[in-house]
């Protein structure tokens, strides 16, 4: 079961910065990022007696405001494989698909092929786009998109 976070609170927010820490070090949210998009995003934890295992952030697309890009999914590293991230996913998304969300976009390293996997057989996302360099020299991204018909057509047969 996921909950929506919307107040910033200490140790729900530890507990996220914690998870972003473990996955990607320096790369991952602390409190600076994670107050605005607590406020004026969308925050997703799914807890296991009371402790934050798995978190995904979304924000707005201000261009498409009926898109909603992913910035950001970790899970704490016991849990990983177990499909925790996974079902965060799907609920999340099913969240955004209550509140006139009908597209998501994230970007991922082309080299991490297990969320690639995940992204395309288990959620539906396609790889629309290649971006070289996008995070400085040599951090490439593909950019994902999933059409929230297309997931929740698939989710509910």
């Amino acid at each position: 079961m996921i909950e929506l976070i919307d107040k910033c609170d200490a140790k729900v927010m530890q507990g996220i910065i914690d998870l972003e820490t473990e996955a990607f070090g320096i790369g991952g949210l602390n409190a600076w990022h994670l107050v605005p998009l607590i406020r004026h995003g969308r925050v997703f934890v799914m807890r296991e007696n009371q402790a934050v295992i798995g978190s995904v952030q979304y924000m707005l697309d201000w261009s498409n405001t009926q898109k909603a890009y992913m910035f950001g999914v970790s899970v704490a590293k016991n849990y990983r494989g177990k499909g925790i991230g996974t079902n965060l996913l799907k609920d999340s998304i099913k969240g955004l698909a209550g509140e006139g969300i009908s597209e998501i976009e994230l970007t991922v390293d082309p080299g991490n092929v297990g969320a690639i996997k995940v992204y395309e057989e288990k959620l539906g996302f396609t790889i629309s786009e290649f971006r070289k360099n996008e995070y400085g020299e040599g951090e490439d991204r593909l950019v994902m998109n999933l059409p929230v018909k297309v997931f929740m057509d698939k989710s509910s047969g």
